[in-house]
């Protein structure tokens, strides 16, 4: 049995409709115009601030002051007794050499392990060790961003770097500590000389230029508030770009978001558009594939057997009755199944040897005649005919319906028996093969259904 055509498959839709999303709001440019305006205000309000800042801290410069003098003296004071002793060492000879050596090496590095340590953000390696080891188990957690987890490798390599540093540092200590103490067994040869005076006046003058800097604090303290006053704008100003970016980043959002709303309600519709042309097209083809089951199921030649039920009637009422020598002409003229059965132009199919022509009655019934190709052919055979009275007349429709059969159309009542044999058995010829042809017709129907169903599968995947 052949499956029922159906216009929605059994399991699931064949091309699931998009859902319509909710429409967002569509953001307002003037609004955001004003708020970045406001913004850009607050900006340049906080500038100038800054600027005014800047140049009240040039005012405050520590270099320029009342103690500048006093701390000059101090400094050239300071730089006379190292040229003493400077004299001192060389009149020592090399006690004093080594003294220089090992005050300049301690001098030396001082200044460059205060330097390194000025630019070292850990004072040890172990702290260096324990921020490296902290920064990488966050990158190891894995809930950093991308970006993030950048960051925290480019500082992970400059801690590293910076650990060459530190190591760096310690050992200058350890080398200063040396030289400190080498120093201190040196300073004890020397002590029964003009070189400890010397050293006790240095030792006073740069206590008196200590205190002079922290008599300078109270400079100081005033100018750490400009610096916090400075770091607070700083941190206004960032709060100010900051909120300047958000803005900006919500508003692109928003517009993104109705974009995006937009160009996905056209497909939304498209594709509605797109399912339902396609469903269209669908119910065409089943009904069409309908149509050819329905007119498959059809008894195959039952219109050809019909013909020849009404052909082999009507002829059978044109045999003369028996006893009878002739037929009256009325007993010619055609039942209206027998005319009926194939209606076509009297012009058309006209069998060769025949004409059509009109009765010499009143009506516009045509029947066919034997024709000869001149009058004496024509008169011989009338006369080798015996009389006018054989001479069959048939309609155009009859005679018509003969010839789609393929039954040679009788000319005379005589043949109309031989005719009658051969409907029937033209009729039968039709009866055993019409189971035969109508398995073939529903088979047929079937693969173009068949086909018909696969090309629907094929053009619906196309369309998805």
């Amino acid at each position: 049995m052949a499956p029922e055509l159906t216009t929605q498959p059994q399991d699931e839709p064949r091309m699931a409709a998009p859902a319509k999303k909710a429409r967002p709001s569509r953001p307002d440019d003037d609004k955001y115009k004003q708020d970045l305006a406001n913004i850009d205000a607050e900006i340049n309000k906080l500038r100038k601030e800054q600027d005014s800042l800047k140049e009240t801290l040039g005012k405050t410069d520590p270099r320029k002051g009342p103690f500048a003098d006093k701390r000059n003296k101090l400094v050239a004071r300071l730089q006379e007794i190292r040229t003493e002793q400077s004299g001192l060492r060389k009149s020592r000879g090399k006690v004093f050499d080594k003294q220089a050596s090992l005050t300049a090496a301690i001098s030396k590095n001082a200044a460059e392990l205060k330097g390194q340590q000025a630019k070292l953000t850990y004072k040890s390696v172990e702290e260096i060790d324990e921020a490296i080891a902290q920064k990488e188990k966050q990158i190891e957690s894995g809930k950093l961003r991308i970006v993030e987890e950048k960051r925290l490798a480019n500082e992970i390599a400059s801690q590293r770097r910076a650990r060459k540093h530190v190591e760096q540092a310690a050992k200058l200590q350890k080398t200063i500590d040396a030289d400190v103490a080498e120093l201190a067994e040196v300073d004890a040869q020397l002590a029964d000389t003009n070189a400890q005076a010397l050293s006790d006046e240095h030792e006073q003058l740069q206590s008196e230029l200590d205190g002079l800097k922290a008599s300078q604090e109270q400079g100081h303290q005033k100018r750490n508030e400009l610096f916090d006053e400075r770091t607070r704008i700083m941190k206004a100003l960032d709060d100010a770009w900051n909120k300047k970016r958000a803005l900006q980043d919500e508003f692109r959002q928003q517009k993104n978001a109705f974009f995006h709303w937009q160009q996905d309600e056209r497909k939304r519709r498209a594709q509605e558009e797109k399912q339902q042309r396609i469903q269209e097209q669908r119910e065409k083809r089943l009904a069409l594939a309908q149509d050819q089951r329905e007119e498959a199921e059809l008894p195959a030649f039952q219109e050809e057997i019909s013909s020849c039920d009404t052909l082999i009637a009507y002829l059978a009422s044109l045999q003369p009755a028996a006893g009878s020598g002739s037929r009256s002409e009325g007993s010619t003229r055609p039942s209206s199944a027998a005319s009926n059965a194939r209606a076509v132009d009297a012009n058309e199919h006209v069998p060769a040897g025949m004409v059509a022509v009109k009765k010499a009655t009143g009506n516009d019934d045509m029947y066919f005649a034997g024709t000869a190709k001149n009058k004496k052919k024509h008169a011989r055979k009338d006369k080798a005919a015996g009389t006018k009275a054989d001479a069959l007349k048939l309609p155009l429709g009859v005679a018509e319906s003969l010839l789609h059969l393929q039954i040679t159309i009788p000319t005379s009542t005589s043949a109309i028996a031989a005719t009658i044999d051969k409907l029937a058995a033209r009729k039968q010829h039709f009866v055993d093969r019409q189971p035969t042809a109508t398995a073939e017709n529903k088979k047929k129907a079937e693969e173009k259904i068949a086909k018909l169903m696969a090309e629907l599968d094929m053009d619906e995947k196309i369309a998805a």
